[in-house]
Protein backbone atom coordinates (compact mmCIF):
# COMPACT_ATOMS: atom_id res chain seq x y z
CA UNK A 1 0.00 0.00 0.00
CA UNK A 2 1.14 3.39 -0.63
CA UNK A 3 1.47 6.55 0.83
CA UNK A 4 -1.92 7.69 -0.56
CA UNK A 5 -3.64 4.62 0.19
CA UNK A 6 -2.69 4.50 3.95
CA UNK A 7 -3.91 8.15 4.36
CA UNK A 8 -7.23 7.62 3.22
CA UNK A 9 -7.17 4.39 5.42
CA UNK A 10 -6.36 6.80 8.35
CA UNK A 11 -9.24 9.30 7.64
CA UNK A 12 -11.66 6.45 6.98
CA UNK A 13 -10.96 5.14 10.70
CA UNK A 14 -11.36 8.77 11.75
CA UNK A 15 -14.28 10.42 9.94
CA UNK A 16 -16.00 7.27 8.63
CA UNK A 17 -15.33 4.18 10.36
CA UNK A 18 -18.28 2.95 9.70
CA UNK A 19 -18.00 2.86 6.36
CA UNK A 20 -14.49 1.04 6.78
CA UNK A 21 -15.70 -1.64 8.60
CA UNK A 22 -18.29 -2.43 5.94
CA UNK A 23 -15.17 -3.10 3.63
CA UNK A 24 -14.83 -6.96 2.89
CA UNK A 25 -10.76 -6.71 2.27
CA UNK A 26 -9.91 -3.32 3.52
CA UNK A 27 -6.06 -4.01 2.87
CA UNK A 28 -6.71 -4.85 -1.22
CA UNK A 29 -9.07 -2.00 -1.10
CA UNK A 30 -6.78 0.58 0.16
CA UNK A 31 -3.85 -0.78 -1.89
CA UNK A 32 -6.03 -0.29 -5.49
CA UNK A 33 -7.29 3.33 -3.56
CA UNK A 34 -3.79 4.45 -3.77
CA UNK A 35 -2.68 3.20 -6.52
CA UNK A 36 -5.60 5.08 -8.52
CA UNK A 37 -4.83 8.07 -6.22
CA UNK A 38 -0.76 7.70 -7.55
CA UNK A 39 -2.22 7.31 -11.06
CA UNK A 40 -5.06 10.15 -11.35
CA UNK A 41 -2.27 12.75 -9.59
CA UNK A 42 0.07 11.96 -12.04
CA UNK A 43 -2.29 12.12 -14.83
CA UNK A 44 -3.30 15.70 -13.77
CA UNK A 45 0.12 17.03 -12.85
CA UNK A 46 0.97 16.78 -16.73
CA UNK A 47 -1.97 18.26 -17.42
CA UNK A 48 -1.19 21.54 -15.11
CA UNK A 49 2.48 21.36 -16.74
CA UNK A 50 1.36 21.24 -19.98
CA UNK A 51 -1.97 22.22 -20.89
CA UNK A 52 -1.76 26.09 -21.91
CA UNK A 53 -4.99 27.09 -20.52
CA UNK A 54 -3.76 25.38 -17.11
CA UNK A 55 -0.15 25.56 -16.59
CA UNK A 56 1.06 26.88 -13.02
CA UNK A 57 3.75 29.41 -13.62
CA UNK A 58 5.88 30.93 -10.75
CA UNK A 59 6.66 34.70 -11.27
CA UNK A 60 10.33 32.96 -12.72
CA UNK A 61 9.27 30.87 -15.20
CA UNK A 62 7.80 33.09 -17.70
CA UNK A 63 11.02 34.32 -18.84
CA UNK A 64 11.72 33.27 -22.95
CA UNK A 65 13.46 30.32 -21.84
CA UNK A 66 11.11 28.70 -19.39
CA UNK A 67 12.95 30.56 -16.46
CA UNK A 68 15.50 29.15 -14.22
CA UNK A 69 15.81 25.65 -12.92
CA UNK A 70 14.53 25.96 -9.42
CA UNK A 71 11.53 28.12 -11.44
CA UNK A 72 10.67 25.02 -13.62
CA UNK A 73 11.15 22.71 -10.35
CA UNK A 74 8.92 25.24 -8.16
CA UNK A 75 5.79 25.47 -11.12
CA UNK A 76 6.37 21.23 -11.07
CA UNK A 77 5.95 20.91 -7.27
CA UNK A 78 3.74 23.41 -7.42
CA UNK A 79 1.21 21.43 -10.09
CA UNK A 80 1.94 17.87 -8.15
CA UNK A 81 0.78 19.48 -5.06
CA UNK A 82 -2.46 21.02 -6.72
CA UNK A 83 -2.76 17.69 -8.11
CA UNK A 84 -2.68 15.86 -5.08
CA UNK A 85 -5.54 18.10 -3.33
CA UNK A 86 -8.02 17.88 -6.30
CA UNK A 87 -7.65 14.17 -6.79
CA UNK A 88 -7.20 13.65 -2.58
CA UNK A 89 -10.40 15.89 -2.26
CA UNK A 90 -12.67 14.02 -5.24
CA UNK A 91 -11.43 10.60 -3.26
CA UNK A 92 -10.06 10.10 -0.37
CA UNK A 93 -11.67 13.08 1.99
CA UNK A 94 -14.80 11.57 2.57
CA UNK A 95 -17.68 13.09 5.49
CA UNK A 96 -18.89 10.58 7.84
CA UNK A 97 -22.48 11.02 7.41
CA UNK A 98 -23.61 10.59 10.48
CA UNK A 99 -22.20 14.02 11.76
CA UNK A 100 -24.90 16.41 13.07
CA UNK A 101 -24.97 19.67 10.61
CA UNK A 102 -22.92 21.57 12.78
CA UNK A 103 -20.20 18.67 13.17
CA UNK A 104 -19.94 18.59 9.24
CA UNK A 105 -19.49 22.72 9.04
CA UNK A 106 -16.74 22.34 11.49
CA UNK A 107 -14.80 19.50 9.85
CA UNK A 108 -15.53 21.14 6.38
CA UNK A 109 -14.16 24.38 7.88
CA UNK A 110 -11.19 22.66 8.66
CA UNK A 111 -10.61 21.38 5.56
CA UNK A 112 -11.54 23.92 3.13
CA UNK A 113 -9.59 25.86 0.89
CA UNK A 114 -8.58 29.24 2.40
CA UNK A 115 -9.97 32.37 1.38
CA UNK A 116 -5.81 33.68 1.23
CA UNK A 117 -5.28 31.04 -1.46
CA UNK A 118 -8.39 33.23 -3.41
CA UNK A 119 -6.22 36.72 -2.37
CA UNK A 120 -2.42 34.68 -3.43
CA UNK A 121 -4.27 33.93 -6.76
CA UNK A 122 -4.97 37.58 -7.42
CA UNK A 123 -1.95 38.69 -6.41
CA UNK A 124 0.15 36.24 -8.33
CA UNK A 125 -1.90 38.07 -11.62
CA UNK A 126 -0.95 41.30 -10.55
CA UNK A 127 2.40 40.21 -9.88
CA UNK A 128 2.46 38.87 -13.40
CA UNK A 129 4.42 40.46 -16.08
CA UNK A 130 1.51 39.64 -18.33
CA UNK A 131 -1.23 40.06 -15.86
CA UNK A 132 -3.94 39.07 -18.02
CA UNK A 133 -7.09 36.70 -17.14
CA UNK A 134 -9.65 35.20 -19.64
CA UNK A 135 -13.39 35.83 -18.73
CA UNK A 136 -13.74 31.96 -19.07
CA UNK A 137 -11.16 31.70 -16.38
CA UNK A 138 -12.94 34.56 -14.14
CA UNK A 139 -16.17 32.73 -14.36
CA UNK A 140 -14.87 29.75 -13.55
CA UNK A 141 -13.32 30.84 -10.61
CA UNK A 142 -16.79 32.67 -9.51
CA UNK A 143 -18.29 29.75 -9.88
CA UNK A 144 -15.94 27.49 -8.29
CA UNK A 145 -15.40 29.93 -5.09
CA UNK A 146 -19.08 31.05 -5.19
CA UNK A 147 -18.09 34.34 -5.22
CA UNK A 148 -20.01 37.14 -7.86
CA UNK A 149 -17.68 38.00 -10.83
CA UNK A 150 -17.51 41.39 -9.67
CA UNK A 151 -15.71 40.64 -6.66
CA UNK A 152 -12.98 38.53 -8.38
CA UNK A 153 -12.69 42.20 -10.83
CA UNK A 154 -12.43 43.84 -8.03
CA UNK A 155 -9.95 41.51 -6.16
CA UNK A 156 -7.52 41.95 -9.09
CA UNK A 157 -8.29 45.26 -9.25
CA UNK A 158 -7.22 46.34 -6.03
CA UNK A 159 -4.16 47.78 -5.08
CA UNK A 160 -4.18 45.56 -1.48
CA UNK A 161 -6.29 41.90 -2.62
CA UNK A 162 -5.64 41.53 1.77
CA UNK A 163 -7.44 44.77 2.25
CA UNK A 164 -10.27 44.56 -0.63
CA UNK A 165 -10.63 40.88 0.74
CA UNK A 166 -11.28 41.87 4.50
CA UNK A 167 -13.60 45.16 3.34
CA UNK A 168 -15.72 42.56 1.43
CA UNK A 169 -15.42 39.27 4.29
CA UNK A 170 -19.21 39.43 4.27
CA UNK A 171 -19.03 38.45 0.15
CA UNK A 172 -16.40 35.77 1.55
CA UNK A 173 -18.48 34.57 4.40
CA UNK A 174 -21.91 34.04 2.37
CA UNK A 175 -19.54 32.38 -0.77
CA UNK A 176 -18.33 29.84 2.26
CA UNK A 177 -22.09 29.41 3.37
CA UNK A 178 -22.83 28.38 -0.60
CA UNK A 179 -19.69 26.03 -1.03
CA UNK A 180 -20.46 24.15 2.19
CA UNK A 181 -24.03 23.95 1.12
CA UNK A 182 -22.64 22.70 -2.27
CA UNK A 183 -20.74 20.53 -0.63
CA UNK A 184 -23.45 18.64 1.75
CA UNK A 185 -26.15 18.17 -1.55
Amino acid sequence: MNHYGRTAQNHWAQHAPQQLEAIEDSERFFTEMGAEIATQISELTAQLETSPSLRVETAGSLGDNGGSYVDQVASKMTARRIAEEVVMNQMVWIRDPSLSLPEARQEWEETRAADENLIRWAEGIQDSPYPVHSTVELEQKAMDWAVPLWFLEGLLAAEIPAQYAREHQQVLTEAANQRFQREIR
